[in-house]
């Protein structure tokens, strides 16, 4: 009785450590995710603690947060036909009232002001991609204190498949920025792709 108990902790303890995403695997003990079909290695800072997210959607391949330092990771990747041309070409409609209104709408729902996206030629893994940088702000006056929304989005094409890979920050104190610019950019640099 005691082998079979401890056989099914153990089980239970490697189930939760290489727990199932979408369709990859997700390795919270070295903040790792694979994914074989879309060729995905991220390999996110191992030093903080990454919680697993709800996926909502088919297109979503990972969704993870760190509720220390407010920020949350995401990977989609969905069909498109119109996946071999260049992202470049179509930079400014990422600043397009299209592309923004959502973004306004949910900085109203938060009771936070919306700042505006930039949009970008960038490019992530060698490959050519739009870069866009959202943000929202609130003030609170009873914290004399700033809080922003950030979201920091690289879109590319790449074998009939559009990808987004992005890096959220919910919440960041104005005078934070300038640290979560620099874990954003140590994120981004431990994605990789085939």
């Amino acid at each position: 009785m005691k082998r079979t108990l401890l056989f099914i902790i153990a089980l239970f303890i490697a189930l939760a450590a290489y727990s199932q995403t979408s369709s990859g695997t997700w390795n919270s003990k070295t903040a790792t995710y694979t994914n074989s079909t879309h060729k995905i290695t991220w390999q996110l800072i191992k030093d903080l603690t990454w919680v697993g997210r709800p996926i909502l959607t088919d297109d979503t391949l990972l969704k993870v947060r760190n509720d220390d330092t407010h920020i949350l990771v995401s990977l989609s990747a969905s069909n498109d036909r119109i996946a071999e041309t260049d992202p470049w070409d179509y930079v400014s409609s990422f600043e397009s009232p299209e592309y923004t209104q959502p973004k306004k709408l949910l900085a109203k729902q938060n009771g936070m002001t919306y700042i505006g996206t930039k949009a970008v030629k960038s490019q992530l893994c060698g490959i050519h991609a739009v870069k866009t940088r959202s943000d929202m702000k609130r003030y609170y006056p009873e914290h004399q204190a700033t809080v922003h929304g950030i979201e920091i989005l690289y879109m590319f094409y790449l074998r009939g498949k559009v990808y987004t890979v992005t890096v959220t920050a919910l919440s960041v104190l104005e005078e934070e920025i300038e640290v979560f610019d620099k874990i954003a950019t140590e994120l981004f640099n431990g994605f990789s792709i085939e």
